[in-house]
């Protein structure tokens, strides 16, 4: 008996069960999910391409040092080293040791990498 009335109750629960885990307030003081490993790939790919396309290394330093300034803020200075930094690391690795990207190649790294400049703080 009880477990027909749970399989009723089971279709009313779910609905307010699903719309709990959506709202964004109950992530972290309202902060978006942020992966450092994940942001680490990805800025390192772009300042990777950046670099092998020719932006001068000062350049591409400066984003990084605001790219850690920015994941410092958002997930705090352990994961910032031990995870967004070793990615970030890995990944420009890998883009600089790849053969010459070509020239409509460095045009899309070129515009990505001026997207993230332009979001430094």
């Amino acid at each position: 008996m009880r477990m027909r009335a749970a399989l009723c109750l089971a279709p009313l629960l779910w609905p307010a069960a699903a719309a709990a885990q959506d709202k964004p307030q109950d992530l972290p003081q309202g902060r978006p999910l942020v992966i450092p490993q994940a942001e680490g790939e990805k800025h390192g790919k772009i300042f990777g391409r950046a670099l092998a396309c020719g932006v001068p290394r000062e350049r591409v330093d400066a984003a990084i040092a605001a790219g850690r300034t920015r994941m410092q803020a958002a997930v705090g200075r352990a994961l910032t080293d031990e995870r967004y930094l070793l990615s970030l690391d890995d990944a420009m690795r890998l883009e600089t040791s790849l053969p010459a990207p070509s020239p409509a190649s460095c045009e899309k790294g070129l515009a990505a990498f001026e997207r993230l400049e332009k979001t430094a703080p």
